[in-house]
């Protein structure tokens, strides 16, 4: 029996790991600092940027754009003589701020946010990903994410919170969300950088963190290619440069022409989610969770539990966690039921105040700050139902007549990005007319087709009223020869 569950353990520690590796945002970590920076100061570490050269880049290529056979479902591999194990005792207990967290002061320290009231079983993990270079002992951590699990369901809430989010370190003062590790680690904190982070997300957004995991560069790309590499739709062409580690005398290429189904090795997986080249912070954590899963898929694929020893070599080397083993085998039993569909992605980016703001030395820096909407957003998001199951009005189907065979696959994932149910998906012959919005039964919700229309960038003439008795939908979305997936 301790065979059968250490194996199962194995199984959700890549897939665990996976997410605490993959959804990490340290894109430009070579390129996106300038010498002198404070994280420079912080670390001892001054330098030029690495300079470039196109001429010696070396580019991947697109693989054949066929849909790929649907991988098993995670069930198949749960053998029912295998218990449920317990909820860890520890996650049973709601964590509570640290000593010398203020509690709001006369020197323009806020109070601290009232805490979010989540279910019983809820747990929040944080993943985290650090833009340590090499020869450097710490980093920020430019990637934040928040993994609300919900046992009962099953489902997972992927939160991305941006990395240049203006908030109050407890202790310490206002500074980017992303230096609060590197601050609790020089200075001791108790619990150490994760402890300050945790608090300082409790203290801003009132969010209860029950455990973390952070990766770095090399345990990434270590994880997707003990995997085969990651398929992932490129919906945006994407061009850019990166000082290749595999040859530190030249620089590698990224290069991406045009959308369409890609096969990405680790390397070019994390320039994918790491580039910086015409593309913002929201750009990227979209990226990152498209290839967390990416990743899920081929950890659900036959045979996946046979290249656990050499993913979990990897990821004991790399992945630093405090995640115990009771808590790996409850986690386990949640990510093997756990379905594709029930996955929820959220951002903080579109509901955060971006401005610039000057510095001591005479510099500026681009922050997001905190709002009401902000607030409002944490709240639906984690705390409401899916919105599948939250209102029957936001079902959609789609007909994919682009006379391109990933478009429809690629507008089904832009859907879903927008918290839409797609129950079908089928092909037809272009008809020559452009992308559009059917109304096919009564939507009941003129806000939910305004969502949907915005959903696509289409204009209101794009909508059309046509009831079809019987419709088990109230939309349908016909996609045309215009098609575009680059929704920005």
């Amino acid at each position: 029996m301790f065979i059968r569950w250490f194996g199962k353990a194995l199984a959700l520690i890549g897939f665990v790991m996976i997410i605490q590796s993959l959804i990490w945002m340290s894109y430009g970590v070579m390129t996106s600092r300038g010498p002198g920076s404070p994280m420079d100061t912080l670390n001892g570490v001054e330098g030029p940027v690495p300079t470039r050269s196109p001429e010696a880049a070396r580019t991947i290529q697109p693989t054949a754009t066929a849909t790929p056979t649907p991988a098993p479902t995670a069930t198949r591999l749960l053998s029912p003589a295998t218990p449920t194990p317990a909820f860890p005792a520890r996650w049973a207990i709601t964590p509570t701020p640290r000593p010398g967290a203020p509690r709001g002061g006369p020197e323009g320290i806020p109070e601290p946010r009232p805490l979010l009231s989540f279910p019983p079983k809820r747990v929040n993990l944080l993943l985290l990903g650090s833009d340590r270079r090499p020869g450097e002992r710490l980093g920020r951590t430019d990637t934040i994410i928040l993994a609300s699990i919900d046992p009962d369901e099953p489902s997972v809430r992927l939160l991305g919170i941006p990395r240049d989010l203006w908030v109050y370190i407890p202790g310490w003062g206002f500074n980017k969300i992303n230096t609060a590790y590197v601050h609790g680690e020089l200075t001791h904190y108790p619990g150490g950088g994760y402890g300050l982070l945790q608090d300082t997300l409790r203290y801003n957004l009132g969010l209860t963190v029950h455990g973390y995991a952070l990766v770095d560069f090399d345990g990434m790309r270590t994880i997707i290619d003990t995997l085969g590499g990651v398929d992932v739709n490129v919906r945006c062409p994407l061009y850019d440069v990166f000082p290749d580690p595999d040859n530190p005398a030249i620089t590698g290429t990224l290069s991406l022409p045009t959308p369409g189904r890609y096969h990405l090795d680790g390397k070019h997986a994390l320039w994918y989610m790491r580039s910086r080249h015409s593309t913002g912070d929201l750009d990227r954590s979209r990226r990152q969770q498209q290839v967390l899963e990416g990743l899920l898929d081929r950890l659900r694929e036959g045979g996946w539990l046979l290249r656990v020893p050499s993913l979990w070599s990897g990821i004991r080397q790399t992945v630093q966690t405090d995640l115990g083993l009771d808590e790996v085998l409850w986690m386990a039993s949640v990510g093997l039921r756990l379905d594709r569909s029930r996955i929820a992605r959220g951002w903080l980016h579109s509901v955060v105040d971006s401005r610039r703001i000057s510095t001591t030395t005479e510099s500026e820096l681009f922050i997001y700050l905190p709002t009401e909407q902000t607030y409002s957003y944490l709240e639906r998001f984690l705390l409401g139902p899916l919105p599948s199951r939250a209102s029957p009005v936001a079902r959609v189907e789609v007909i994919n007549a682009s006379g391109n065979s990933l478009y429809g696959e690629m507008a089904v994932e832009i859907l879903r990005e927008a918290g839409f149910e797609v129950v079908r998906m089928a092909e037809a012959a272009p008809d020559g007319r452009p992308t559009r919005v059917i109304v096919i039964s009564p939507p009941g919700s003129l806000s939910t087709t305004q969502a949907l229309m915005r959903t696509f960038r289409l204009p209101s003439s794009r909508l059309e009223v046509s009831p079809e008795p019987g419709a088990e939908v109230p939309y349908r979305v016909w996609l045309g020869s215009d098609f575009n997936p680059c929704v920005r």
